[in-house]
């Protein structure tokens, strides 16, 4: 929930106060009270409703959706050529975004099954001491989907079935021989999900009709993956997405949220559902005084301008507000997902490099503008704190987040219905993230897996004895 800009300090309350002590309070407000001290097992559970509905679903979806689910993790080797633009990866997660399963009210409250998971599917990349893979965790009956939207864009790429690489490291961490540091991201200052970061069509170089659209375009997964591939021994990288799908019904406010600025920018007037008087009254004043004229009532104050082509009046906008409305109705109009975006660095003591362990900083930088969105990484989860108890509170965030990762759970769990740190992307933007790399000469890493040639049957024409 996004507070008004004048009650930003209520915000600190909330984390600081409310969330860690909000039991201790309630118990307090009980103590003070004659009334509830007498009639508590009245009004605790209807205060602590949300709290008791959150660790029901928990316990319900783990028992159901985790623990008896079968997972499979799928290494994607992708060939040395990749001529396919990220549109094709745009065209996987439009496949796969389908395989949403809506359970009725038993499936959901009495079998556990939920909605959204949150750990529906996870696309991956992994640094294993320098050397590079791709990723994807889903459950076993989804595997045909994924591998059907694969083969059909990238008809080369290889795909098999692989242990988790989350366990070529000790269970826990951190110990004595290993550290590690982690970042979920977010959008920046807590901006509206509706507003898009850059997509691929803006990676582009203008170097003249010469050169194919592919050698022009600037693939931002590379300076990832040159980061990644500098990992050395006893050092390892997981950057992961983790997905959900959202279907309108289940979240609306992000539509209404989208359109909302959509009107706001083009000095459109929200839509607002009228009573049956108002109805009335309206018909009956144009039946009397006849339609209103384009820029009269409401928008009289607005700046109109002429089309040239058409000749009709319209509201005039610069070009940034242009872009901004076209880029949300972009963004409004494709499937969307939300995301749990987490860049988690693990590495012996012995190995730990600094540098190492803000990869991903430099890798969302790609995708912010001033005018849309931008990645930020949140300080609730990270493992560092500035007061109080420091570095107990840093090892248990690193306790937490490395548990978190290996599980493939979003940032506050169980507080799994949350939006917060999970931001909202449609299979564009989680396309323009997360894709195969571009072949551009010079640039490919050379620590990537890559088939080395293709796979083919014999000639047609082979002969064959009878």
């Amino acid at each position: 929930m996004k507070l008004p800009s004048g009650l930003f300090w209520l915000e600190w309350v909330i984390k600081t106060i409310w969330d860690p002590f909000w039991w201790v309070i309630l118990f307090l407000i009980i103590l003070w009270v004659p009334f509830l001290r007498v009639w508590w097992w009245v009004f605790l559970p209807l205060m602590l409703e949300r709290q008791l509905k959150t660790l029901y679903l928990w316990y319900m979806n783990w028992d159901y959706d985790y623990q008896k689910a079968k997972w499979v993790m799928l290494e994607m080797t992708p060939p040395k050529e990749i001529l396919a633009p990220a549109k094709a990866m745009e065209d996987v997660f439009s496949v796969v975004w389908p395989l949403l399963d809506v359970g009725n009210f038993r499936e959901r409250w009495c079998d556990g099954e939920l909605i959204n998971g949150p750990y529906w599917c996870s696309f991956e990349i992994a640094s294993i001491e320098g050397k590079i893979h791709f990723y994807a965790r889903m459950r076993r009956e989804h595997r045909l989907v994924l591998e059907t939207a694969l083969y059909a864009h990238y008809p080369d790429i290889e795909i098999k079935e692989v242990s988790d690489y989350t366990k070529l490291v000790p269970p826990t961490v951190p110990n004595e021989e290993w550290d590690m540091y982690g970042e979920d991201w977010d959008f920046y200052n807590g901006k509206a999900d509706a507003y898009p970061i850059k997509t691929s069509e803006k990676f582009f170089e203008p170097q003249g009709e010469r050169i194919s659209a592919e050698e022009k375009r600037i693939d931002p997964i590379i300076s990832l993956l040159e980061g990644l591939s500098r990992l050395g021994p006893g050092e390892h990288y997981w950057v992961q997405f983790i997905t959900v799908p959202v279907p309108k019904h289940d979240e609306p406010e992000f539509w209404e949220e989208g359109q909302k600025i959509i009107n706001k920018i083009s000095k459109r007037p929200d839509k607002k559902e009228s009573t049956l008087l108002e109805d009335l009254w309206y018909v009956a004043k144009q039946l009397v005084l006849g339609p209103e004229k384009e820029g009269s009532g409401e928008s009289a104050s607005y700046s109109w301008e002429e089309d040239e082509e058409t000749g009709e009046e319209r509201i005039s906008l610069t070009p940034g507000e242009r872009e901004i409305i076209t880029e949300v109705e972009n963004k409004l109009k494709k499937p969307c997902f939300r995301t749990t975006i987490r860049g988690v660095y693990v590495a012996k003591r012995e190995n730990w490099k600094p540098p190492h362990k803000i990869l991903m900083r430099g890798y969302t930088a790609h995708f912010s503008t001033n005018n849309l969105n931008s990645f930020a990484f949140q300080g609730a989860t990270r493992p560092r704190v500035h007061y109080f108890w420091r570095q107990r509170r840093a090892f248990l965030r690193a306790r937490k987040m490395f548990r978190m990762s290996v599980l493939r759970f979003p940032p506050l769990f169980p507080k799994r219905m949350s939006s917060d740190l999970n931001p909202i992307l449609s299979i564009e933007e989680l396309a323009t993230m997360y894709h195969f790399p571009l072949r551009i000469s010079g640039m490919v890493t050379p620590t990537m897996s890559y088939i080395e040639s293709k796979k083919a049957g014999p000639p047609p024409n082979l002969p064959v004895d009878e």
